[in-house]
């Protein structure tokens, strides 16, 4: 059996203008994704630059090798402002076109054109230049945790060192691969190359996307949306991470329940616009006086938390402290009114309570009651039961 270049040729032209079509439709379902949309043009100009390389013996000189190397290279900076885009930087318009201005102005003289091999090293050169920076972009982003990234940076790294080897070897490879005697084995790796990249790459690049969209979609849903910290359940989640890790080292923990004083009345009095605002002042106080490694949360309503590990109690104490300070200062006038705006807070040790998420949350309860009975705008530490810690030593 014989395979037939020329129906191979219109095959790879057809998926590379498929797998574009299919990136584009899925940009057009998801424009937060605009690294699609570069993908897609890139493999849309990677259909009529194959098409001129396989009719290159019909076709003129300036048709074959200007236009159709001038449309690969600016298809390959096309590839590389995606993987520049999906990583949240701005494209690069002079870097995305060097490759088809090199390629252009070297078309100027006659004795390239007239040199097989070095057209063929200039355009390894172009192809694998922008396949580096592709990997290289993706690199930089790895510690997002996107499993499709590594697949993909593999992909289009491997691709690169093809036209890697393809430079030193191009007098002795067959053409197309190399300068060298045309032969058969070469020309089906030059159409199969393009055809496995329509296939693997649009469906690694599709599956990439995907995967950051569900990540953030999980981030959103433990998120609080007005005041940017982790709502309850995304809290939560992470709380019994920390205290697990604190009990295995015994190191110390404490948990901080704040409570934001008449909140109702601000509402009441200043409407809810006002009291949104009080709550983001809150989220922002707290975040800047608490350590990175700290977690935050709000509870619902005006109740908010906060888990220190590694954190006595004394030393609790005088960061709930300087929380009440910082809030009462900051929230003085909001948005123009005079809220003067105050938290109380509870606190609970893990050296006291034990580490017990729901008994650390009871003792911090508890404390934050008393400290609401006994004027508001004030700290409680918390003072566990003997029930409390048996039930939390059972546990």
């Amino acid at each position: 059996m014989t395979l037939d270049l020329a129906t191979l040729f219109f095959v790879t032209v057809f998926m590379l203008g498929l797998g574009g079509v299919l990136l584009l439709f899925a940009w057009l379902q998801n424009r937060s994704t605009t690294a699609l949309a570069w993908w897609g043009a890139a493999f849309l100009f990677f259909a009529p630059a194959t098409a001129l390389f396989g009719l290159r013996d019909n076709l003129p000189e300036f048709w074959s090798i200007v236009v159709c190397n001038t449309i690969y290279s600016l298809a390959y900076g096309l590839l590389w402002t995606g993987a520049r885009v999906f990583e949240g930087r701005r494209p690069v318009f002079l870097g995305m076109t060097a490759g088809s201005i090199v390629w252009l102005l070297a078309s100027q003289f006659s004795f390239f054109m007239q040199s097989l091999p070095l057209r063929i090293v200039l355009a390894s050169t172009i192809v694998l230049t922008y396949c580096l920076l592709f990997v290289w972009e993706l690199w930089q982003g790895r510690k997002e945790g996107l499993m499709s990234r590594w697949p993909v940076m593999a992909m289009v790294g491997l691709h690169g060192l093809f036209f890697l080897v393809r430079i030193p070897s191009v007098t002795s490879l067959p053409f197309p691969i190399g300068a060298n005697s045309p032969a058969s084995p070469a020309a089906l790796i030059m159409v199969f190359g393009p055809l496995f990249y329509a296939f693997a790459l649009v469906f690694l690049l599709m599956a990439l996307t995907k995967e950051r969209a569900e990540l953030y979609q999980r981030r959103a849903a433990n998120i609080d949306s007005l005041t940017g910290v982790a709502n309850r359940r995304g809290f939560t989640e992470l709380a019994l991470r920390v205290i697990a890790r604190s009990n295995t080292d015994k190191a110390p923990l404490a948990l901080l329940l704040f409570d934001l004083d008449n909140f109702k009345g601000i509402n009441d009095r200043f409407g809810h616009r006002a009291g949104d605002r009080v709550l983001v002042v809150f989220a922002k106080t707290i975040q800047q006086t608490l350590r990175p490694l700290d977690l935050v949360g709000r509870l619902g309503g005006e109740e908010f938390v906060a888990l220190l590990p590694g954190v006595t109690p004394d030393i609790t104490m005088d960061i709930a402290e300087r929380i009440r300070d910082s809030f009462a200062a900051a929230a003085r006038e909001v948005d123009g009114h005079r809220v003067s705006a105050t938290v109380s807070i509870g606190t609970a040790s893990a050296t006291q309570a034990g580490y017990d998420f729901d008994t650390l949350y009871a003792v911090a309860d508890a404390a934050l009651y008393r400290a609401k009975q006994k004027g508001r705008n004030r700290i409680e530490p918390g003072r566990p039961s003997l029930t409390m810690v048996s039930q939390a030593l059972e546990s």
